[in-house]
């Protein structure tokens, strides 16, 4: 049985993935590829769209800003399935916006639930959970080209054809992505695949997610865990660490602490 559809505007790009998405230069439709019936309509001016291979995530990529969409499939085919007619605006929670990033995306892809750029000044970051993290600062222009999972490796191409390939850990993603869905005890279970020179890296992410007790289990820098110890007000942790480095101005901050606190 074949299927069309017609749309009422005229379409200047068409984009595949878990819905068929045609885009004029004001909004972008989705349709499903069963029916050809009008899922979502989403008022921004697209240039790319990039979804996860789970096909629950969509990143949506405009001039100046990326969206981070969650599709609730579940929905979508109840609603379809009752055979209830679709307005223009389509069907109203097919998609709910989890994240916007005020960045251009000059090429993307996903893995997991982690999205991969590069920006318009060229460096290499990912997203996960609505934070973004530099990798690297490309020195000319390249472009995406995938990501081995078993080589932990992005690869990427420059217009000189160039293959170029950065570690970005899986085990990293995975317990980012943990941490931010909220499930701690298996991101405890990955924690130890994590090598000890990533460990600061995800003592910062914790620490910018309000989990100082658990950035200062996971640091590694004596610097960095005793300004942790120092907001957490520990004090037996933060002489420790004056004690071993033997830093002057520790031993202010600490004295200065045990003041306020009457210890």
């Amino acid at each position: 049985e074949k299927k069309s559809i017609r749309p009422t505007f005229s379409a200047e790009r068409i984009f595949g993935g878990t819905s068929l998405a045609m885009c004029s230069n004001d909004f972008i439709c989705f349709y499903d590829w069963a029916e050809c019936r009008l899922i979502r309509r989403i008022d921004v001016n697209v240039k790319n769209v990039y979804w996860a291979d789970s096909g629950d995530l969509v990143a949506i990529a405009s001039d100046t800003s990326f969206y981070i969409l969650k599709y609730n499939r579940d929905i979508v085919s109840s609603y379809l399935d009752s055979g209830k007619p679709t307005d223009d605006e389509g069907v109203e929670d097919a998609f709910e916006l989890l994240h916007e990033i005020n960045e251009r995306v000059r090429t993307g892809l996903w893995v997991g639930d982690c999205f991969i750029y590069s920006n318009s000044t060229w460096r290499l970051n990912y997203c996960v959970g609505g934070e973004v993290t530099t990798m690297f600062h490309l020195d000319r222009p390249m472009y995406l080209l995938g990501y081995l999972a078993s080589h932990s490796r992005v690869y990427l191409i420059d217009k000189q054809f160039n293959v170029i390939g950065y570690t970005l850990l899986l085990s990293l993603i995975e317990y980012k992505t943990l941490v931010m869905r909220g499930d701690l005890e298996r991101a405890s279970q990955i924690l130890p695949s994590i090598p000890k020179e990533h460990l600061n890296s995800v003592a910062h992410f914790l620490e910018s997610r309000g989990m100082l007790e658990d950035a200062l289990e996971v640091a590694t820098d004596p610097n960095y865990r005793f300004d942790l110890a120092i907001q957490l007000g520990r004090l037996d942790v933060a002489k420790a660490i004056a004690v071993e480095v033997k830093s002057e101005s520790k031993w202010k901050q600490l004295g200065e602490l045990a003041m306020s606190s009457g210890k």
